[in-house]
């Protein structure tokens, strides 16, 4: 269910990137400046909670933060699914809003 999930999020903001670009090389640039901000603070290489209190907010709002904090928390500690909703319903919002927000603004051009 969580890989579903962000599988669905990560699409709704690929789609979201994607419909804003006009080229190849524009769309790799969108999704690096996208996707790095995520690969440093949400604790995919080293702990999220070492940046500053001022930051956590933020890091936890991330998309990809909940989810590698929910797939840690499923298969290393046993944590049952139902404990991960908060996880979840962040994903799920980022998910919605960005599919709709892609698909408001894709255009055939």
């Amino acid at each position: 269910m969580l890989i579903i999930l962000g599988a669905f999020t990560f699409s709704g903001l690929g789609l979201l990137v994607a419909c804003r670009a006009k080229t190849l090389e524009a769309v790799s640039g969108l999704m690096n400046l996208t996707m790095l901000p995520m690969w440093v603070l949400s604790g995919v290489f080293f702990s999220s909670e070492r940046f500053p209190d001022a930051a956590q907010p933020f890091i936890k709002a991330l998309p990809l933060t909940p989810l590698i904090n929910s797939l840690r928390a499923v298969m290393l500690e046993g944590a049952p699914l139902t404990a991960q909703l908060p996880e979840m319903g962040i994903m799920l919002a980022w998910g919605v809003v960005t599919f709709v927000l892609g698909l408001r603004w894709f255009r055939w051009n």
